[in-house]
């Protein structure tokens, strides 16, 4: 499906393309066969080819997924020419996508951006890139959680969180960093084919770019470092339990071997058949557990 719009310069936006879309292309415009080929599916890497006339970018940037519980890499692909621009998407149903959409129809769309492709373009790849910055947000979210959690005592409760927020960062990492090489690739070449008057434009949306990069970046550092905290807490409970365990081992073993020793089938057993012979026994048993408990309280070990 494809939408047309006009004013100093033609907007073609594609959504979902198929062959009708790639067939009106082929016959409008004089694109590389091997570019047509491509708008055909959606591309797993991101990348700027120069031709003659124009310039074609494939960009991702990451969308929040409900279903999935994580940011997947959302494809826009764009043609340049100086007079046209073609925007070509796989996917329709995304918030980011429909948001865009509401001001495309907004009234002073025509007049701000449909007289130049390059202003056209910048527009595009910004409001893209600043969805991204707000959708990492989310992220911010989580990670105030997991940090509570932590010091309040929920340790447990925080590593599979932790988890699920390393791999939230690990896409959005992933993906700005290839869009990164895009967009410097689209810097450096795109004066070239619009004039040298343009390349503030492509400077700019590198520079956008670099900050999400570097706010997903402290987030990678930030949800580490709570990591390592989270670890060396837990490993401090582990060693204050271990630590029980052998004390209590400790003085309970004499205890356990003189009443083991008790159990044994043997013709002689000292104080058995004697008065009392019950709690002569049971006190024997407990003056080597008193003694040591006594002497770690003395060496400040309990």
């Amino acid at each position: 499906m494809k939408q047309v719009f006009k004013g100093k310069i033609t907007w073609i936006d594609i959504t979902s393309p198929n062959e009708e879309d790639i067939e009106y292309l082929r016959k409008n415009y004089k694109f590389h066969p091997l570019t047509l080929e491509e708008l055909k599916n959606s591309s797993q890497r991101d990348k700027a080819e120069v031709y003659d006339s124009y310039i074609f970018l494939v960009t991702h940037f990451p969308c929040w997924d409900d279903v999935e519980k994580q940011s997947l890499p959302w494809e826009l692909d764009i043609i340049i020419t100086k007079d046209t621009l073609i925007t070509v998407c796989y996917k329709t149903n995304i918030e980011m996508r429909e948001e865009f959409m509401e001001k495309v129809y907004s009234k002073d769309f025509e007049n701000l951006y449909l007289t130049d492709t390059i202003k056209l373009l910048y527009f595009t790849l910004e409001y893209f890139l600043d969805f991204a910055m707000r959708q990492i947000t989310h992220i911010q979210e989580k990670i105030n959680e997991v940090e509570k959690n932590i010091f309040q005592g929920k340790q447990e409760q925080a590593i599979p969180n932790i988890s699920i927020i390393k791999r939230d960062v690990l896409n959005f990492q992933r993906t700005f960093r290839y869009l990164k090489e895009t967009l410097n690739s689209l810097s450096r070449q795109g004066p070239r084919v619009f004039g040298d008057k343009k390349r503030i434009y492509f400077e700019d949306l590198v520079g956008d770019s670099i900050k999400v990069e570097n706010l997903i970046t402290s987030f990678k550092d930030n949800i580490e470092s709570l990591e390592n905290t989270n670890n060396s807490l837990i490993e401090h409970k582990i060693n204050i339990l271990t630590r029980i365990y052998t004390i209590l081992s400790l003085i309970t073993w004499p205890a356990l071997l003189i009443i083991s020793a008790y159990q044994m089938n043997t013709q002689y057993l000292p104080f058995v058949g004697s008065p009392h012979d019950f709690w002569f026994i049971l006190i024997i048993t407990f003056i080597p557990s008193t003694l040591i408990f006594i002497y770690l309280k003395k060496k400040k070990l309990l």
